[in-house]
């Protein structure tokens, strides 16, 4: 099987709010789509230095069907679980700097899988629909009328191998979190489901403060996959999949530092300052949120949070469940008899118990379309 990248979109210079919509060529067998956002810090600094929370809706559809369809921060939760690891980030506050985030959408069920693949030419007018709405601001946020978008499609030029359908991801449910009782969001049986993912990003929380317990259930309890605590399943997936990591230039002129990352289930963080600075340490962690400092001077007595020049500071996050993202797989969430099949089921349903106000959890469901 022979491939090619296929530039859909280059670099084009973006309204500070839109919904891009981009044709894509029928014919073609789409491995998977790379969606790349970059934009301008403001004159001063940019202390939000994150596009992904801008990206309200990454979509292919074709007519009223909608293909796949998530938020870029769920796509870049289930690139973490597809991957293990985050996909590419370049994060800075700095003044001018140039902020670029990745996502993918990938059709297949794995890397190197050849029979799952979007094949356009089963479509009358496919399309991409990729709205976003970015901050703009001199200090937290983008200078205007900089933001840029590609589209990168990893295509099959020759040697195709029958195709046996392509991964669809959507998010199917969004709801307020209660201080209790439980959110039943009814499943799709139309197509078989490969995994699920629950969303519920809330600063300074782990993913366990607003959701307690994890239910699927089938019939009414005829079966059930999963019946488990929410801080169970966030450990389940630390192992499963390990940690993600992200890097960020931090500016050096705001100590101490609070920071809100990506990773939400965290082990360590770790800063460092350019020049002759003292080296900066981490005071505290709670879920995504960070505190950073720098001790005081001995024997100058300089204050703490002083520094004696100007620079940057590196700063590195090591966790899990990026975006505050729980997983649940069905056996590999590849092979079809490891799949949860709707062959013969009334009714499939996920349960989430509510612990705490204030979160706004979403539900995604992955399945194989034939």
């Amino acid at each position: 099987m022979r491939t090619r990248d296929v530039y859909l979109i280059n670099a084009q210079t973006l309204k500070d709010s839109d919904t891009v919509t981009l044709d894509i060529t029928k014919g073609l067998k789409i491995l998977f789509l790379v969606i790349q956002y970059e934009a301008t810090n403001g004159a001063t600094s940019n202390t939000l230095r994150r596009i992904n929370s801008m990206i309200s809706k990454l979509s292919v559809v074709e007519a009223s069907s909608v293909l796949h369809a998530l938020s870029m921060r769920e796509e870049q939760a289930k690139n973490f679980f597809d991957y293990k690891r985050m996909p590419y980030q370049l994060l800075t506050d700095a003044a001018g700097g140039t902020v670029r985030e990745r996502a993918v959408i990938d059709f297949r069920r794995m890397p190197g899988d050849k029979n799952f693949y979007l094949d356009t030419s089963r479509y009358t007018n496919p399309q991409i629909q990729l709205t976003h709405a970015l901050t703009i601001s001199a200090t937290a946020g983008f200078a205007t009328g900089t933001g840029k978008l590609t589209v990168i499609a990893r295509v099959i030029d020759s040697g195709a191998a029958a195709n046996s359908g392509f991964v669809m991801a959507k998010e199917l449910d969004s709801f307020a979190s209660a201080a209790s009782g439980d959110n039943t969001t009814d499943l799709p049986l139309d197509f078989p489901i490969s995994h699920l993912l629950v969303q519920n990003p809330v600063n300074a929380k782990t993913p366990d403060n607003s959701l307690s317990n994890f239910k699927l259930t089938a019939d009414t309890d005829a079966y059930i996959p999963i019946n488990e605590t929410y801080l169970d399943l966030l450990r389940d997936n630390a192992d499963e999949y390990g940690p993600a990591e992200q890097s960020v230039e931090l500016l050096s002129g705001g100590q101490p530092w609070t920071d809100e990352s990506d990773i939400y289930f965290q082990s360590d963080a770790l800063v460092s300052l350019s020049g002759p600075d003292i080296g900066a340490f981490v005071t505290a962690i709670a879920g995504n949120e960070n505190k950073l400092a720098i001790p005081a001077y001995y024997p100058t007595g300089a204050a703490a949070n002083t520094l004696l020049t100007a620079g940057a500071a590196s700063y590195k996050v090591r966790g899990f469940a990026p975006h505050s993202t729980v997983i649940y797989r069905f056996g590999n969430g590849m092979d079809p008899e490891d799949l949860f099949s709707p062959t013969g089921v009334g009714k499939f349903q996920l349960k989430l118990t509510n612990a705490a106000i204030g979160a706004t959890p979403k539900v995604v469901v992955v399945q194989q379309h034939a």
